[in-house]
């Protein structure tokens, strides 16, 4: 039963991922715009959109591995960049979006990032 849940959040933060990169452009600033302005414009956008690419790809490289029965992290970081690599395909279809390798990489750091410090505390 603990693997379903894991299944179906993995599941829901890939829903998650997907309904942020189906807003186009307009949408997607406004979304990173009130967090800017939270902090009076003391950091850059693009430094919040790169942190939120790598904190939600982190979330989804927990519950991929928390969902397997016997968790590897080769197996979990194939399939955190695999969605994102659809994920950056996706938006390339979305108006005044682009796909980037580079987010690719950000999302890959922000999960390789998770997993090496979880198993660093689980031991």
């Amino acid at each position: 039963m603990r693997k379903l849940v894991w299944k179906l959040l993995s599941i829901l933060v890939m829903i998650l991922i997907f309904w942020f990169s189906n807003q186009n452009a307009s949408a997607s600033n406004l979304q990173s715009g009130w967090f800017y302005h939270l902090f009076h414009g003391h950091i850059q956008v693009w430094f919040i959109r790169k942190a939120a690419h790598m904190s939600i790809y982190a979330l989804l490289a927990f519950c991929v591995y928390q969902a397997q029965e016997k968790p590897t992290i080769k197996t979990t970081l194939g399939i955190v960049i695999l969605y994102a690599c659809t994920d950056e395909f996706h938006q390339l279809f979305i108006p005044g979006r682009s796909g980037s390798p580079i987010d690719v990489g950000i999302d890959t750091l922000g999960a390789l990032i998770l997993l090496g410090l979880y198993k660093k505390l689980s031991k």
